[in-house]
This record gives structure tokens, C-alpha cells and sequence, in this order.
């Protein structure tokens, strides 16, 4: 079990997910806007950066220079046996969208441009839970996608970015950052939403598009159809504080 990582020389408070079920939605601040939000995982995520061997290990700390390009995924459906919640064994993967979100920029004392989109990912849906899910053979689908949204393919060999993979870069002097993965399905009442309506670009990485200071991927997630079925996260701070 992954221990609880401590706080900088400079007195940063850490906040990290929990190993056991269940999990929080990540966000920069609660409110009335963004109750905290928790959920059963149903998905491991094993989350690899091939270039360094480093290993995102529920709020292990990173440096910056080890996440310069994109991870290799395993999203591993958990058995019955394997969580708290009574929910049958998944029998096949839906299709699952990966984001990987920064609820402290620029701080965490001073989170204006939380939250930060740092990846989308999608891969399709496959018929068996046997072998788990890799995000791999990304393709970057378009720019500037059409007013209707991504309509993704059922296509399980192949992982399609919504938003490309930009790298995790905290400033100077704003101590550690939350790095948070969020692994996502459509919602049980809406199955066929990405196929039906598609998923929404943001518009920019900062706030995830919305223009406001704590918006982020449990905004985007919502207004997608998309409920969160695994998390993982890890630390990174610039050197200079």
C-alpha cells in the first residue's frame, strides 16, 4: 500500500486519494459550485513513463524532466472481490476516456488557472475484461473538431487524443502539484451518448475551457455523459522554490 507522501520543506499541505475505495473527484478548492465528490473505482490504473521507468503510485513524487512525454496505460477492470461495493463483475470494457487534470495551477495557494487540462484520451470498447485496456496507438484526430463533438471509433487497438499530451511544468516557487489521471466510462442511462452526441473538445487547457477558476474535469466529465471508474496521481514540483 502506497504511503502517505509528506509536505515540502517549505510546509506544503499534501492532499492525496486515498489507496481504498472509495476515491475523490480531483478539485482545487470544495464548494456549493463543486461539493466533494467520491466514487467506487471499478478500473486499476497502472501508469508507466516509459522514457524515465517511472511509475505514478498514488502521490509518489515525480520530477518534471521524467513526464516530458506521454505514459504507457493499463486500465485493468477489478474483479467483485477486488472492491468494497456489491456491483457484478464487468464483463466487457466500455469504451474509456482517460484525462489527466492539474487542480493546482498555478499553486495551490493561488489556484487561478485550475483547473489545467493536460490530456484526453480515448480508447474504444472491446468485448472481454480478460486482457485490460492499453491507451496505446494514439492518434491525434483533428484541431479544430466540429461544433458536433468527436465521435470516436469502436476500435480497441487504437487510442484516439482529444487534447494532446502537454507536460506536466509547475512554475517556480509554487511548491508540489497534484498530477491526477481520471479514468472515465459513460454513464449507466447514457451508454450511447459519446456515439450519439460526442465528446466536446475544451476550448483551452486553462479551467478546462470554462472560463472559471476551479472548473475542471468533473465539469467536462458531467457535461459528457462520463462518470469516473479509476484514478491514479503523482507530485511534481519545479526545483527552484
Amino acid at each position: 500500500m502506497a504511503r502517505k507522501p509528506r509536505g515540502s520543506a517549505k510546509g506544503d499541505e499534501m492532499h492525496t486519494l486515498s489507496p481504498e475505495p472509495p476515491l475523490t473527484f480531483p478539485q482545487s478548492q470544495e464548494s456549493e459550485d463543486h461539493p466533494r465528490r467520491d466514487f467506487l473505482p471499478s478500473y486499476l490504473l497502472n501508469i508507466t513513463y516509459p522514457s524515465s521507468k517511472k511509475h505514478v503510485d498514488l502521490g509518489n513524487k515525480i520530477k518534471p524532466s521524467a513526464v516530458s512525454s506521454a505514459p504507457d496505460v493499463y486500465a485493468h477492470a477489478m474483479d467483485a472481490g477486488d472492491r468494497s461495493d456489491p456491483t457484478p463483475t464487468i464483463r466487457s470494457h466500455p469504451t474509456l476516456v482517460l484525462a489527466l487534470t492539474d487542480p493546482d495551477a498555478t499553486s495551490r495557494a493561488d489556484p487561478v488557472k485550475s483547473e489545467m487540462c493536460h490530456w484526453i484520451v480515448v480508447a474504444g470498447s472491446s468485448a472481454s475484461t480478460q486482457e485490460p485496456i492499453k491507451f496505446e496507438g494514439i492518434e491525434t484526430i483533428f484541431d479544430d473538431p466540429p461544433e458536433s463533438g468527436f465521435e470516436f471509433t469502436t476500435d480497441s487497438s487504437k487510442a484516439y487524443e482529444l487534447m494532446p499530451y502537454y507536460p506536466p511544468a509547475p512554475p517556480p516557487e509554487t511548491g508540489y502539484h497534484r498530477y491526477v489521471f481520471v479514468l472515465l466510462t459513460p454513464k449507466p442511462k447514457s451508454k450511447d451518448v459519446l456515439a450519439a452526441a460526442g465528446l466536446k473538445k475544451p476550448k483551452e487547457r486553462p479551467h478546462w475551457g470554462y472560463g472559471k477558476v476551479g472548473k475542471g474535469a468533473q465539469d467536462w466529465a458531467d457535461d459528457n455523459g462520463l462518470t469516473p471508474v479509476g484514478a491514479q496521481f503523482f507530485y511534481a514540483k519545479n526545483k527552484k522554490q
